[in-house]
């Protein structure tokens, strides 16, 4: 049944995901505005698919001044929250690695919605690269949203096997802005680099995201990436096993 369901679900999304991409492409040409709605739209694809085919709501517990500029720090499973979020966030400039630039036509969406493209690497240029788009991106009023572990986490892995990336703090220090950490367990019905979907392991039909209390500017390093850390992995254990353990 779970296949059958996977299939329908990729379907939806996929299909309205490429049909959303051509209708809009003009937005590419015209104010940013009109990418937010474009991002709203993607998240709203996203939504039906996994209410009609899975049977899966999403809830949010917190919220943020819509009317402040952070950086959202997101835990990463699956693409499920790259999605979500670019809605949610209101196109937020997102980390990402650079290969996604250069994806047909999609690519050109990212660099629309003011992407910071990295290479991989926490070489001092790579981070002085990153942090140079950010103040850029928060001067024109986007926010940014980054994978502190910096790539997509299984739900049975650690921080020993994921380790949090320094980007986070050099961004958080040189920026001087607080960080919003974000936890959820989407990973639970849509695994890393998962064709199929498990919408019958979450015992309530929700999929859950927390926006979590802001961490304020000027914390050192350690500080910092101690209590980042420490109140996203706790929180995601805690939505896992909640949702899959009652």
């Amino acid at each position: 049944m779970n296949i059958i369901k996977s299939i329908l679900f990729n379907l939806h999304f996929y299909i309205l995901t490429l049909f959303l991409i051509v209708i809009m492409f003009p937005v590419l040409f015209l104010p940013f505005q009109l990418t937010k709605l474009t991002a709203k739209i993607w998240s709203l694809i996203l939504l039906s698919g996994m209410k009609v085919w899975l049977g899966l709501n999403v809830k949010i517990i917190g919220s943020y001044n819509k009317k402040k500029p952070y950086i959202f720090a997101v835990k990463h499973q699956s693409a499920w929250e790259t999605v979500l979020c670019t809605g949610l966030f209101d196109m937020p400039s997102i980390v990402l690695k650079k290969e996604l630039i250069y994806l047909p036509i999609i690519g050109l969406y990212f660099l629309k919605g003011r992407a910071i493209p990295i290479v991989r690497s926490n070489s001092i240029e790579a981070l002085k690269r990153i942090v140079k788009l950010a103040k850029v991106n928060l001067n024109k009023g986007s926010s940014i949203l980054i994978f502190p572990q910096g790539t997509r986490v299984p739900i049975n892995k650690t921080t020993k096997d994921y380790p949090y990336q320094p980007g986070i703090y050099f961004l958080y220090s040189q920026c001087n802005i607080p960080v919003i950490p974000v936890a959820h367990n989407a990973g639970i019905f849509w695994p890393k680099n998962s064709f199929l979907k498990y919408p019958n392991k979450h015992k309530s039909k929700n999929v859950t995201l927390e926006i979590m209390k802001e961490i304020p500017p000027g914390l050192n390093k350690k500080d910092f990436m101690t209590k980042l850390e420490k109140i996203i992995e706790d929180k995601t254990n805690n939505l896992i096993k909640d949702e899959m353990h009652g």
